[in-house]
C-alpha cells in the first residue's frame, strides 16, 4: 500500500458508502469502503457526514490511491487505507486495519495471538493466523478480512474483473506459476512443456520463472521491497540446422552447409581460454538463454541477461534501458554535491558535482554520466537485493542445467554478455557445487593476435571448426 493516511489499528463490520446499514452499526463499528469511482472529494463529504451522525467509522478502505487525500479531508486519525480490492473486503463479516508509521512494522496484524483476539478465530485458525502473520512482517499497513461460515459474497462491482493465475505444464500435471517458482530450480531443462497466462496455453521446450517475494525474503530484505512479481522467460526452438540451411539455400540460390552447431562451436572457441582443461564445461549466457556445453551433450535454458533486466526493472520501478545500467555492480548514495557513500559504507568526493535531483539518490556509472534511479534503499540493502536476484537467475538456472548432465562440474568457463558482469563470478562460486572452478573465457588467448575475451567463443570456434586448429 503506497500512500496510507492515518494511523492505528481497528475491526469492524464493512460498510459501502453509498449505502445504509439497516441494521444499525455493530458494536464493533464499521470499515468504510469506498465505492469504485466516487472519487476522493465525495468520498470524504460522505464520512463527514457520517461522523456528524455519530455513527462509528473506524477505517476507510479506498480501491484507488487516493488514500492521503481522503485522510487530509476528514480531519481524523484513523487508518486509511488505498489500493484495496474493497469488493473482497465488502464479502468479509470483519475486516481488520492497521497503519504504522512509515518503517514502522505492524503491532496486531503480525501478531497471532492478537491477530486471534481481534477477529474471534477459533482454535482450529491458529495455524492460518500464523501463516498469515508470517508473510505480514516488515510491512507498516495491512488489511485482513474475516470471512463468516455464513457470509456470501457480494457481486463484485461493475468493470472489476476476475484474474486466474498464470500456470504452467509439467511431469503431466498444471500447477501455478508462483508455486512453480519454488519447484523449477529442481526440476530438469524441459520439464515444463507449456505455459498459460490467458485463453489458451502455448507450447515451449522450457521455461524459467522468479519469485519476487522470496527473493526479497532470501535477502533479509524488508518484505513487499521487490514486490510480488513472478517474472518468466521461456523457451521455444527453431527448426533444425539442416532445415534452416536448405531454406537459406533456397533463398540465396548457393550451396549451403551447416558445418556446426552453435553449441558446439561456442565450446571450441571457449577451450582457446589459456588454463581451459579439454573437459572443462562451458556456460554460454547470453540475453535469453543459459547454455551449458559439456564434452558429450548440451542444455539449453530459458533465462539469463533479459531476465535479470526484468526484475530490476521492476523492483525498482525502472525503465529497463536504465535497468541495464543498474544490473551491473554496485552503486553509491549521492549525499549532495560532490559528497557519496559507497556500499560497503565508506565515503568520498565525486570528481564532478552531481545533479541536484541526484540528491540522496543511489547511482551507477550511465552511458552519459551519473544515472540516479532508487531514493528508497540504502546501498548495502540493494547490493543485497541485487546479489540475490543474480544468484536467484544465474546460479539457481545454472544449477538445474547442470542437473541434468553426466559431465562432473570441475571448470566451467563463462562465456558470452553477461560475462562481463564483474559480480557474476562470485555468484556462482558462492552457489554453485564446491571445487567447480568457474573462470571467466579469455577467447583467442592461446592463438596469435589479440583475444576476444569473453565473447565471440561461437564465432572464433565456428572459424576453428571451418579452418582447422
Amino acid at each position: 500500500m503506497a500512500t496510507p493516511g492515518g494511523g492505528g489499528e481497528c475491526v469492524g463490520a464493512p460498510l459501502w458508502l453509498d449505502r445504509l446499514d439497516p441494521a444499525g452499526p455493530p458494536a464493533s463499528g464499521y470499515v468504510a469502503l469506498v465505492p469504485l469511482g466516487l472519487g476522493y472529494a465525495r468520498a470524504a463529504e460522505r464520512l463527514r457526514a457520517l461522523d456528524a451522525a455519530g455513527a462509528p467509522v473506524r477505517a476507510v478502505l479506498v480501491p484507488g490511491d487516493e488514500g492521503v487525500l481522503i485522510a487530509n479531508r476528514i480531519g481524523s486519525r484513523i487508518p486509511v487505507v488505498d489500493q484495496v480490492d474493497v469488493a473482497a473486503a465488502a464479502s468479509c463479516s470483519l475486516v481488520a486495519v492497521e497503519v504504522r508509521a512509515p518503517g514502522q512494522p505492524l503491532a496486531v496484524l503480525a501478531d497471532p495471538v492478537a491477530l486471534a483476539v481481534a477477529l474471534g478465530l477459533g482454535d482450529a485458525e491458529a495455524a492460518d493466523a500464523v501463516t498469515l502473520c508470517r508473510s505480514l512482517v516488515d510491512y507498516s499497513n495491512a488489511v485482513v478480512g474475516c470471512l463468516g461460515a455464513t457470509t456470501t459474497s457480494l457481486p463484485r462491482q461493475q468493470g472489476a474483473q476476475a484474474l486466474t493465475e498464470p500456470w504452467v505444464m509439467t511431469e503431466g500435471r498444471k500447477i501455478g506459476l508462483r508455486e512453480a517458482c519454488a519447484l523449477l530450480a529442481g526440476l530438469p531443462v524441459g520439464a515444463v512443456r507449456a505455459v498459460s497466462a490467458g485463453a489458451s496455453p502455448v507450447e515451449v521446450d522450457d521455461l524459467f520463472a522468479v519469485d519476487l517475494a522470496t527473493v526479497a525474503d532470501d535477502a533479509t530484505a524488508r518484505r513487499g521491497s521487490l514486490g510480488r512479481a513472478v517474472i518468466a522467460a521461456s523457451l521455444h526452438r527453431l527448426t533444425a540446422g539442416a532445415e534452416q540451411a536448405g531454406q537459406l539455400s533456397a533463398l540465396l540460390g548457393r550451396p549451403v552447409h551447416c558445418t556446426s552447431t552453435e553449441p558446439v562451436a561456442a565450446r571450441l572457441g571457449a577451450l582457446t581460454t589459456p588454463g581451459a582443461r579439454q573437459d572443462a564445461l562451458v556456460v554460454d549466457v547470453g540475453a535469453g538463454t543459459i547454455d551449458i556445453i559439456c564434452p558429450d551433450g548440451e542444455a539449453v535454458a530459458a533465462g539469463a541477461g533479459d531476465l535479470l533486466t526484468a526484475a530490476v526493472a521492476h523492483t525498482l520501478g525502472i525503465s529497463l534501458a536504465a535497468a541495464e545500467w543498474v544490473k551491473r555492480g554496485p552503486c553509491l548514495r549521492v549525499e549532495g554535491g560532490q559528497r557519496f557513500e559507497a556500499e560497503d559504507g565508506s565515503r568520498g568526493f565525486l570528481d564532478r558535482p552531481a545533479p541536484a535531483s541526484a540528491a540522496g539518490m543511489l547511482a551507477v556509472s550511465g552511458p552519459a554520466g551519473l544515472l540516479s534511479f532508487d531514493r528508497n534503499r540504502s546501498p548495502a540493502e540493494w547490493r543485497a537485493m541485487r546479489l540475490r536476484l543474480k544468484q536467484a537467475v544465474f546460479a539457481v538456472n545454472i544449477r538445474r542445467a547442470l542437473a541434468g548432465q553426466r559431465a562432473r562440474a570441475g571448470q566451467l568457463l563463462i562465456v558470452g554478455g553477461a560475462a562481463a558482469d564483474e559480480e557474476l563470478l562470485g555468484v556462482l562460486l558462492r552457489s554453485l557445487p564446491r571445487g567447480a572452478a568457474v573462470g571467466r573465457g579469455n577467447v583467442g588467448g592461446t592463438l596469435s593476435g589479440p583475444s576476444a575475451g569473453h565473447r565471440y567463443a561461437a564465432a572464433v570456434g565456428l572459424a576453428l571448426g571451418a579452418d582447422g586448429p
